[in-house]
């Protein structure tokens, strides 16, 4: 990492460099872990069998990878590697200068659970018969098993990505019917009939590199919607990665919470991370299923327990083989949240991804606790409220949850400088403890100059904070801060001393205590 000389920072009582600062809390997200196989035959033995490695996208690794037998996915810059040749390939990438990550391909498990009696609910207490579904304006991209488009419900609106399908498992299936089966008085219907599926065939066991692949297929097929039925208690960079893409290209990524809260309620990845609407199940008294995991991370809440489905008639396991059952678990809720965000989303073309997902946060019934609460997020999705919901402001530039979202570590390219010494109107957005931690934005001072930031809050409370452009992450002490509270503005001034324009990182986060997000207004003046 290269100094910046003659680069000088001032702020809020401090009065060139602030080494002082207090330390900077940054999300601990896997941005970018470094976890290679333990040394020695019988302990690498214990460990998975594939190895994920990432390189800068901006570095040609592809002949040194061939080498290690390292295979590319689709995620540029990320390999599958072999246990045995992880060490060596990272080894190498490192002294080129391109390693970015290392970690093993994780299993993912499907959100589920034990089969359990009718009682014939669920669509109808997300919105009621008498309203009719717009015309389908958006695809909804179902990464799981392989959906099966034998039956009536799901023949005619579903492509498979990667077929032939091979049905081994009902997982997909039940999924996809409750997104999207037809209103053709068989089987069961889904929340928004005959919405257009992409699917892509999941293996039985699924691992972190093929729920990756799967979420590129389905982005690649148009998909603006994309639902993950499937979760883990272990964070996987390569999978993160691939998500805060799909929100960065205009994708809603929804997935399940997870089943976790009679077995230590532990966090569900990729429902816990940022930007993904987190979906927890209810039962038919509209209360938290006794399964659904409780966090901080759950947004929104939908029928998960005894929930009809359409499934493979060769695996219907009720002793009817009517392609029809019932199950229960957090992966049916989130496909529910999904085919509301697409009737939604179709209704309401103008919205963001993110607009839909606080449009669908905001206009939720109320259920269990009064106000947000971890076990059932805002409540229970409500279309016809969500139809008519104030549309929410609009958060550009996102995801820039971390220094190596915007630099061009994670991503194909760097982003653009929000500033560089001219007048621009200012920035206004919003962050979120939760779904939305940070915002970091580039900026670039010219060469003797100074520049004022300037952090007005609109709502709640946010700080800001300073980097110096050679940070590849928010790890650490930053260079200054200014922590007003409430609506009190926050000022930083950057003094450029040297004859070089130099690159800063302004980092905003939310310390408000009455609220999970804040909204602020962004203003840089030349001085």
């Amino acid at each position: 990492m290269r100094k910046l000389i003659g680069a000088a920072v001032a702020a809020a009582g401090c009065a060139v460099l602030c080494p002082a600062a207090s330390a900077f809390t940054a999300p601990k997200y896997a941005v970018s872990p470094m976890t290679l196989p333990s040394a020695g035959a019988r302990a690498a033995a214990a460990q998975p069998a594939r190895w994920l490695v990432g390189a800068r996208p901006d570095v040609r690794v592809d002949k040194v990878a061939r080498g290690f037998g390292a295979r590319p996915l689709e995620l540029k810059g990320t390999y599958v590697v072999p246990r045995d040749h992880a060490r060596g390939f990272a080894a190498a990438l490192r002294r080129r200068g391109a390693l970015a990550y290392a970690e093993p391909d994780i299993a993912l498990h499907r959100a589920s659970v034990l089969d359990v009696a009718n009682s014939g609910w669920a669509r109808g207490v997300v919105v009621p018969p008498t309203v009719a579904p717009p015309a389908p304006r958006v695809t909804v991209g179902v990464v799981d098993d392989f959906v099966d488009t034998t039956l009536p419900d799901l023949a005619a609106q579903t492509r498979v990505l990667n077929g032939p399908p091979a049905i081994t498992g009902s997982h997909g299936t039940e999924v996809a019917s409750a997104i999207s089966g037809a209103a053709n008085g068989v089987g069961v219907e889904g929340i928004f009939p005959s919405v257009p599926l992409v699917s892509y065939g999941l293996p039985p066991d699924i691992t972190c590199s093929a729920a990756a692949s799967g979420i590129i297929a389905a982005l690649n097929a148009q998909a603006t919607v994309v639902n993950l039925s499937f979760g883990s208690s272990s964070q996987c960079a390569t999978l993160f990665r691939v998500v805060e893409a799909a929100h960065g290209s205009g994708a809603l990524v929804v997935a399940a919470a997870g089943n976790e809260a009679e077995r230590g309620n532990a966090p569900s990845y990729p429902a816990a991370w940022p930007h993904v609407l987190s979906v927890a199940a209810l039962n038919e008294a509209l209360a938290p299923a006794s399964f659904s995991s409780r966090n901080a991370a759950v947004d929104i809440s939908a029928p998960g327990q005894n929930v009809p489905l359409d499934t493979p008639v060769a695996l219907d396991p009720d002793g009817t083989p009517d392609g029809v059952r019932i199950d229960s678990g957090t992966s049916f809720a989130s496909p529910i949240v999904a085919g509301a965000a697409a009737w939604v989303w179709s209704s309401r073309a103008n919205l963001s991804n993110g607009q839909v997902a606080d449009v669908l946060r905001e206009s939720a019934q109320d259920v269990a606790a009064p106000g947000y609460d971890p076990q059932t997020g805002f409540g229970l999705v409500n279309i016809p409220k969500a139809l008519v919901a104030r549309t929410p402001l609009n958060d550009p530039l996102e995801p820039n949850d971390d220094i190596s979202f915007v630099d061009g570590t994670a991503f194909r390219t760097a982003d653009p400088y929000v500033w560089r010494g001219f007048p621009r109107a200012p920035i206004r957005a919003s962050v979120d403890e939760v779904e939305d931690p940070i915002d970091v934005y580039r900026i670039r001072v010219p060469a003797h100059r100074n520049a004022l930031v300037q952090l007005r809050t609109t709502f709640g409370n946010a700080d800001v904070f300073v980097f110096p452009g050679s940070r590849r992450t928010l790890q650490g002490t930053p260079l200054a801060r200014s922590v007003k509270k409430g609506r009190r503005t926050d000022a930083v001034t950057l003094r450029n001393t040297s004859a070089a324009a130099r690159r800063f990182y302004v980092a905003i986060d939310s310390a408000s205590s009455t609220s999970l997000n804040s909204s602020y207004s962004l203003n840089f003046r030349r001085r």
